[in-house]
C-alpha cells in the first residue's frame, strides 16, 4: 500500500477548543407570556429597537443584526399565533390531525406544546410557505385578501435581506437577486448590502404590517368560522365565546390599541346581522 503524503503546517495559530455546556445557557425557569401573541411581538420589538443605530454615525453592520432581531421577532409571532390557534381552534386541529410529530417530541413536549414539532419543518421566508402554513395547518380557505398578500410580498423581500446577512455575510447571491427581481439587481451580484437607516426603518416597518395584518386576518377568519347558532347575540351571554378569541388577538402594547371587547363585539353581531339580511358592509 502506497503511503499518502500530508503535510502538517500551520497558516494560523489555533487554541485549545474551550468547553460549553450548552445545557447551562436556557432558562429553565422561564414561562410562557400571558399576553397575546401580537403583545409578545411588539415587546420584543421595542426591545430590539433599543440596539438600533441612529441616524447619525450609522452602523450598516449593526443595522443588519438589528433586522435579524427582526425577522426573529416575526417568525416567533407565527410558531405562536400557529401553535395556539392549533391547540385552541378545532377547524385548525382538523387541518393538522395527519401531520406527523417526532418520537420526541410526542415523549417529550407537554400537549399544548407538539404544534411546535410541526412547526419546526416550516421556515417563514417566503410567500408559498407563508401562504400554505395559512391555509394547510390553518384550514384557512378561498383566496388570500389584497392587504395580506402585499403585506406578504413586501415582507419576503426583507427576508431576502436576511438571507444575505445571515448566509453570505451581507453579500448578494444569485438566488437572492433572482428573488428580488434580477433585472435590477444583476449589478449588484455578490457585492456587500449597504444597509442604511432609512432602509432599516423601512424594513421593521414592513415586518410590523405583516404582523399587524396577518393578526388582524386570523381574527376575523377564525371568528366568522363560529356558527351562527353559538351566538346569542347579548354580550353578557357570548362573553365567555367571544373573549376566549379577544384575548388571543387583542394589542394593548402599542400607541393604537385594541378596542375594547364588548365594542368589537357590538361591531361583530352588526355585520352578523346585515350579512344575515344580504347587506353589504
Amino acid at each position: 500500500m502506497v503511503a499518502t503524503f500530508r503535510c502538517k503546517l500551520s497558516v494560523c495559530v489555533t487554541g485549545a477548543i474551550p468547553a460549553l455546556h450548552t445545557h447551562k445557557l436556557f432558562d429553565v425557569r422561564y414561562k410562557e407570556p400571558a399576553g397575546s401573541p401580537i403583545d409578545e411581538f411588539l415587546t420584543r420589538l421595542q426591545l430590539i429597537n433599543l440596539l438600533a443605530p441612529q441616524p447619525i454615525g450609522f452602523d450598516p453592520l449593526q443595522g443588519q443584526l438589528v433586522l435579524l432581531g427582526v425577522i426573529a421577532a416575526v417568525e416567533s409571532y407565527l410558531r405562536t399565533i400557529f401553535r395556539q390557534l392549533i391547540v385552541f381552534d378545532p377547524t385548525c386541529q382538523e387541518s393538522v390531525n395527519k401531520r406527523d410529530v417526532s418520537f420526541g417530541a410526542a415523549m417529550h413536549l407537554p400537549k399544548e406544546m407538539l404544534p411546535e414539532a410541526i412547526l419546526e419543518r416550516i421556515a417563514f421566508i417566503s410567500y408559498a410557505s407563508i401562504v400554505d402554513a395559512l391555509k394547510e395547518l390553518l384550514g384557512v380557505k378561498g383566496a388570500i385578501p389584497s392587504d395580506l398578500d402585499a403585506a406578504i410580498r413586501a415582507y419576503v423581500r426583507v427576508c431576502q435581506l436576511r438571507h444575505c446577512a445571515v448566509h453570505r455575510f451581507g453579500k448578494l447571491g444569485v438566488s437572492n437577486a433572482i428573488a428580488l427581481g434580477l433585472a435590477d439587481h444583476t449589478a449588484m451580484l455578490e457585492k456587500p448590502l449597504n444597509l442604511n437607516y432609512a432602509a432599516l426603518q423601512a424594513a421593521i416597518s414592513i415586518s410590523t404590517g405583516l404582523v399587524k395584518t396577518t393578526n388582524n386576518f386570523l381574527f376575523n377568519e377564525i371568528l366568522s368560522r363560529i356558527p351562527h347558532a353559538n351566538w346569542t347575540g347579548r354580550y353578557a351571554d357570548d362573553r365567555l365565546l367571544f373573549m376566549r378569541y379577544y384575548v388571543l388577538f387583542a394589542d394593548k402594547i402599542s400607541t393604537f390599541r385594541s378596542a375594547a371587547p364588548k365594542k368589537i363585539y357590538i361591531q361583530l353581531q352588526k355585520q352578523r346581522t346585515m350579512f344575515a339580511n344580504g347587506i353589504d358592509f
